[in-house]
């Protein structure tokens, strides 16, 4: 049985707009707010925290999601704008790592594919908020109990992390699989075309008002 732990705000529930929580129907586009963010490594211990410390983001929706001009922040006074010189796309049902080095041989054979700045995760507690110029917004906040060393947290459902499978090693010996599918099933299927992805976006919005009144 793995370890997981029921989180209090998770990717899909502390996000401004999200699959369950939207009532924008079929007029609302994809943007950052529909990511997931899937995996966390903030207490790496093959390499020190300021060169292996990443997370992954996963795209659900059937539309590419432009990272481009996206801020990176936490509760405090960390502050990252994403910038790659042109668009930043993350397609369809793909995986985005991001990550504080880019060199492989100081951060544990890790290839993210964004490197930032300014931004680093507690062990202990701290938040991932990402925020793009509309004000669609994606937070993460964890407490004690959430990380472990030299063990990534994956997202394992709805609102629940557990830490990764001890099987699944990448580079110089830390678990986790950046990148790609973790060691949960319910992050491997085909994400819906981008139609079916906001007719049921709609859907499920009305449902929670419908249930709410």
């Amino acid at each position: 049985m793995k370890n997981r732990y029921s989180r209090k705000c998770a990717a899909f529930l502390c996000a401004s707009t999200t699959l369950l929580l939207s009532t924008n129907s079929l007029s609302h586009a994809a943007t950052v707010s529909d990511l997931l963010i899937t995996e966390i490594m903030a207490n790496p211990a093959a390499v020190s925290d300021s060169n292996g410390e990443w997370f992954e983001l996963f795209n659900p929706t059937g539309s590419a999601i432009n990272l481009a001009n996206v801020s990176l922040s936490d509760n405090g006074s960390n502050l990252h704008t994403i910038s790659a010189g042109s668009d930043l796309f993350i397609g369809a049902g793909d995986y985005f790592v991001l990550g504080r080095n880019g060199d492989t041989s100081l951060n544990g054979g890790l290839e993210p594919d964004y490197v930032y700045s300014s931004f680093t995760l507690g062990n202990s507690s701290d938040q991932i908020v990402l925020t793009d110029g509309l004000g669609n917004e994606l937070r993460l906040e964890y407490t004690s109990g959430f990380t472990a060393s030299g063990i990534s947290t994956e997202l394992t459902g709805l609102n629940t992390y557990g830490l990764t499978d001890s099987s699944l090693v990448y580079g110089a010996g830390d678990i986790g699989t950046p990148g790609m599918a973790g060691s949960y099933a319910p992050l491997t299927a085909v994400p819906l075309p981008a139609s079916v992805w906001l007719l049921a976006s709609g859907l499920l919005g009305l449902l929670q008002i419908s249930r709410r009144s």
